[in-house]
């Protein structure tokens, strides 16, 4: 209870407090989204060709989609009716979604960053998957904790 402002502890506070179960969904988001934005720089990477993105650039265009996606869950999923609860997110739930799927895609930047170097191409997509499925499977988890 005293944390309310900070953790969202029951169904009435999600998308009001810093952090809520779809907190982890925007890390998943922010692992997907670098992971497979990255499939512009490793494979031609592998082929000893030109990349057509840098891994800054893949970053850049990841950070874009997370503001892009919070433009679309706050304006048009809450005109169509698709909104969580139907209400619109707190500034502070906004801005710390944006953070989370910037983890999320730091993370996967760091592990292409030491492991592309070390002909692992196959291991970072590995990384990838398992990330995406273990963090959703955690999200999952605490969604139906959040509908009990």
């Amino acid at each position: 209870m005293m944390f309310n402002w900070f953790f969202a502890e029951n169904i009435t506070e999600v998308g009001n407090s810093w952090f809520d179960f779809y907190s982890i969904g925007h890390i998943c988001f922010g692992i997907a989204a670098f992971t497979i934005l990255s499939l512009f720089y490793t494979i031609p990477k592998k082929k000893n060709k030109t990349p057509l993105l840098s891994l800054l650039g893949v970053f850049v265009i990841s950070f874009l989609l997370f503001i892009g996606w919070e433009l679309l869950e706050n304006i048009l999923f809450i005109q169509i009716g698709w909104k969580f609860e139907g209400r619109v997110d707190s500034w502070a739930n906004i801005i710390s979604d944006i953070l989370m799927g910037i983890v999320g895609a730091l993370g996967s930047w760091a592990v292409c960053h030491w492991l592309f170097d070390k002909n692992a191409f196959w291991v970072y997509y590995l990384f990838g998957i398992c990330g995406f499925s273990l963090w959703l499977g955690v999200f999952m988890i605490m969604r139906a904790y959040y509908y009990i």
